[in-house]
């Protein structure tokens, strides 16, 4: 009995909404796409920033595990939008940026070159985490960086 139940709440939910996204959801997204590089293929973990022309406010989204990313409408308005990466040994390869027209939601892939030198990449916790000695010998240094 309680197995048919639940067999019906789910058919249930799958008419009601557990189906696939209605148009008005998939229009909600302003910019889609996808990161990649030669050497990886698809990136997962990419961070994709999104800064719309003479504004102050950069926009960040983070890649999946198939190099997808997306911006939803709700945070970026129709305009010219440069587009920054930020992947530890990677730089952007293009497109560096992008017209949005909230009408249109826009796809754009981007690709990713390797950098020959990655140490101005690096944070200050990576340098540290670079440095020879043990986790206990570092260990002060981490208060010393903010």
């Amino acid at each position: 009995m309680k197995r048919q139940l639940f067999a019906t709440a789910v058919l249930a939910l799958a008419f009601v909404g557990g189906g696939p996204a209605p148009a008005a959801a998939q229009a909600s997204t302003a910019l889609t796409g996808r990161v990649s590089s030669a050497e990886e293929g698809a990136m997962e973990g990419v961070v994709v920033r999104a800064k719309k022309a003479g504004s102050t406010v950069t926009v960040s989204v983070v890649s999946d595990d198939r190099g997808r990313f997306a911006f939803p409408s709700s945070k970026l308005g129709s305009g010219s939008y440069s587009l920054k990466i930020r992947a530890t040994g990677y730089e952007l390869d293009g497109p560096g940026s992008v017209e949005i027209t909230l009408a249109l939601p826009v796809a754009v892939d981007l690709k990713l070159r390797k950098v020959r030198d990655i140490t101005p990449q690096m944070t200050n916790a990576e340098w540290i985490a670079s440095f020879p000695g043990t986790p206990e010998q570092k260990k002060f240094l981490y208060g010393c960086v903010g």
